[in-house]
């Protein structure tokens, strides 16, 4: 598998680790909305867009080399 195989699947893996956080806090609420429980899958997606803009990030930033960590 390659390099950017491997980053794109741990960061899909943060990323559902992420979504099944939100959505389970705002379904633990009683808000069974779909609407309301597609916008915290949605919300989700800010972690790890922030890992990725963060140059400094050795795991996801741009520019990174996950193999060097």
């Amino acid at each position: 598998m390659s390099q950017t195989m491997k980053n794109a699947k741990a960061l899909l893996s943060s990323y559902g680790r992420s979504m099944i956080a939100a959505v389970l806090a705002v379904y633990m609420t009683g808000n069974t909305s779909p609407s309301d429980l597609s916008k915290a899958g949605i919300a989700a997606l800010l972690p790890p867009l922030m890992r990725w803009a963060n140059p400094s990030d050795k795991a996801f930033g741009r520019g990174s080399n996950p193999s060097e960590s």
